[in-house]
Order: C-alpha cells, then structure tokens, then sequence
C-alpha cells in the first residue's frame, strides 16, 4: 500500500475547510474531507498524475479536485501532502509568502 504524509500545513488546510463548510453542513464538511482523502490516495498510487509546479517550488507537483488543488510531493512509496488550497485562492501568492517565510 502507498504512503500518504500530510504536512502539519496541509492538516491545517483540511482543518480550515472542514470548519468552513461545517457552518453550512457538517455532513457535506466531511465528504468534502472524505472526497480529499481519497484523492489523497489516488495520487499515492499514481503520483505522476498531477501538473509538475516548478515556478512554485522544485519537485511540487498540483492535482486538482473540485473547488480545491492538492499540492504534493512525489515521495519513496506515495506522497507527501503539502498543501490544499481554494482554487480561487491566488497561489502564487501563498507559495511566495511561504518562501519568503523560509528566508526570514
């Protein structure tokens, strides 16, 4: 079986979309995490699925699901789950704040 390793970063995504959906619908709040989940493990067997995202960060890779895209690392056996954003959100701009966050 593929491994799947969610950064401390993209649980705090999962959590914050759980928690938004939740003040609508808990039950849909959790087939939406349940949804990632899956797709979570569809890219461990299959990380080559997504797009390769290297003006984001080298070796990060996108795939997207519904209103979200799962950013990821292809790892030895599965993946590593770096982030899951909105799609609408402006990516470019949370991944500079994060490098940027890196250089402080």
């Amino acid at each position: 079986m593929a491994t799947v390793n969610v950064t401390p970063l993209a649980e705090t995504d999962l959590e914050d979309i759980w928690t938004y959906i939740a003040t609508h619908s808990i039950e849909s709040a959790n087939r939406t995490i349940e949804d990632l989940m899956k797709t979570f493990n569809l890219l461990a067997d299959n990380p080559a699925l997504g797009r390769d995202k290297p003006e984001l960060i080298v070796n990060v890779r996108s795939f997207p699901r519904k209103k979200y895209i799962v950013f990821y690392f292809p790892i030895a056996n599965g993946v590593e789950i770096f982030r899951v954003l909105h799609a609408a959100r402006n990516i470019e701009d949370v991944f500079a704040d994060y490098i940027e966050g890196l250089n402080e």
